[in-house]
């Protein structure tokens, strides 16, 4: 399935939840089971976040430096494993270690390379903390309100989780009523497939942006 990046980022200015609150992805077994975040904390951690990115994107560097710090920030809020572990799907179960570590790092430069372009189409749209909603073992669900000069303002909501064991991370974004793990991963299985199944294949051309407009 081939999804509109441009119209995925639009989503993360109106946003639904149905579809991140059903992903059990990665987190069982992923570490020690925590109690799940406060929503206090989880505002704090949507917030400061969402403010990191801000400032990149107003930073007024190159293009390409922005790519870089946002696949730094992606690697320090997200939870990298269980998220790669996600979006590869199936083919996951039948990769080596070597492969696993090679897939993070490919979606990280992957997400810092293709989403910073589309962010900057946004500059001068704010995204405002609302509230948050606690839904147990599955996480926290912030809400934020998207803000901008000639749009209509849209909800936006993240799905925040502490049970991986190395404190709050984002788990899933939901853009319009579609998880954008869920896309991704239906996205990277027709990638591969169309790699006749050669997974190192995939990975190299990921991590070097040769699939950036597929």
């Amino acid at each position: 399935m081939q999804f509109d990046r441009r119209g995925i980022l639009g989503g993360l200015l109106g946003l639904g939840a149905a579809a991140a609150l059903g992903l059990g992805f990665g987190l069982t077994g992923a570490g020690p089971a925590q109690a799940a975040a406060s929503a206090e904390d989880a505002q704090g951690f949507v917030a400061g976040m969402v403010d990191e990115v801000t400032q990149l994107v107003q930073s007024g560097k190159p293009i390409e430096a922005q790519a870089e710090d946002f696949s730094t920030l992606f690697a320090r809020y997200a939870a990298v494993p269980q998220v790669t572990r996600f979006v590869m799907g199936r083919t996951w179960r039948d990769m080596s270690p070597a492969q696993h570590s090679k897939a993070q790092d490919a979606l990280v430069a992957y997400v810092g390379r293709v989403y910073t372009s589309l962010l900057n189409d946004y500059q001068g749209q704010t995204l405002e903390v609302t509230g948050a909603q606690d839904f147990g073992a599955k996480g926290v669900l912030v809400k934020t309100r998207g803000k901008g000069e000639g749009v209509q303002d849209t909800e936006v909501e993240w799905l925040v989780s502490d049970r991986g064991g190395d404190g709050l991370k984002l788990v899933d974004v939901v853009a319009e009523g579609v998880s954008l793990l869920q896309s991704q991963r239906q996205e990277f299985a027709a990638m591969i497939e169309r790699r006749g199944g050669d997974v190192d294949r995939f990975l190299d051309d990921l991590a070097a942006g040769r699939i950036a407009e597929e």
